[in-house]
């Protein structure tokens, strides 16, 4: 019988490379534009949708896959392992992961799935995966795995420089005035999720005082065990922040672009850091 194995949802933004090297099964979320619904990264490319994100008079929306969809996947993985555990974002801010739960109760009778809620959101969530896919691949037992994704999430930050709020507008999560006020005033929010709280730490006028606020607040997570450098279609900000923080950044250092369902929300330009503070 095969090691535990890792599930998440496709928000958890890993690339195609990194899910094949390590074992690790997506589920994909839907995306709506207008009447039409796109499953993540099967039906919709990132190019794809970046595109469309710019032009599309419909403002996309997601939706937390069907449960049957998490069942098909654990159903698949049966005959391979005793034991699943599925990594997802926080109930309070989406349907995904009780959506996994109903899933994993459907098989309860051909496999053990334990749903999990990271505390995290794209490549916070995609770091965590990718070091729990390490260890079940080392042959930690399933207890072994959950105490360390529970030690993990207490040490998970993800830190972004927000460039546009209207997309964060569009989405709900700040009124028209507010967004029209800011990008007037070239505002630009640091987004900060740890523990399950999504929060826009701190407000700076112009992308340079960000980008130096960000880096500070990094420094004073040291030392670090494992960082993405992190982007949405900004290859060189990641890139900037990752020559700025050189000399604290752990030798796997991945620098990777996050994906359509934070898009949605903070919008193309985006640029920050995914990290696991050294325990």
């Amino acid at each position: 019988m095969s090691p535990v194995k890792i599930v998440v949802d496709s928000t958890a933004d890993l690339p195609p490379d990194v899910i094949a090297d390590m074992d690790i099964s997506v589920v994909p979320c839907l995306l709506r534009f207008g009447n039409q619904t796109f499953r993540e990264g099967l039906d919709i490319s990132r190019a794809e949708f970046f595109d469309r994100l710019a032009t599309d008079p419909h403002f996309p929306r997601t939706a937390a896959p069907a449960p049957g969809v998490f069942e098909e996947t654990y159903r698949r993985l049966a005959p391979e392992t005793d034991s699943v555990v599925s990594l997802h974002i926080s109930p309070q801010y989406s349907g995904i992961f009780n959506a996994a739960r109903l899933g994993a109760e459907a098989v309860a009778d051909r496999v053990h799935v334990v749903p999990v809620d990271s505390g995290q959101i794209s490549l916070g969530m995609g770091l965590m995966a990718m070091v729990a896919a390490e260890a079940a691949r080392d042959g930690a037992s399933l207890a072994e795995i959950l105490a360390l994704v529970d030690d993990l999430r207490g040490r998970t930050h993800l830190l972004a420089i927000i460039n546009n709020l209207d997309n964060l507008r569009r989405s709900g999560r700040v009124n028209q005035l507010v967004a029209r006020l800011g990008n007037l005033l070239r505002i630009k929010p640091i987004l900060h999720v740890h523990q399950g709280e999504i929060l826009l730490d701190e407000r700076v006028r112009s992308w340079g005082r960000a980008q130096r606020r960000l880096i500070q607040a990094v420094r004073l997570m040291t030392p670090l065990e494992r960082v993405v450098l992190a982007h949405i279609q900004r290859l060189e900000a990641a890139e900037a922040l990752g020559q700025a923080l050189t000399e604290v950044l752990p030798p796997r250092t991945f620098t990777l672009e996050a994906g359509i369902t934070i898009g949605i929300h903070v919008g193309v330009g985006a640029a920050g850091v995914a990290l696991i503070r050294a325990g």
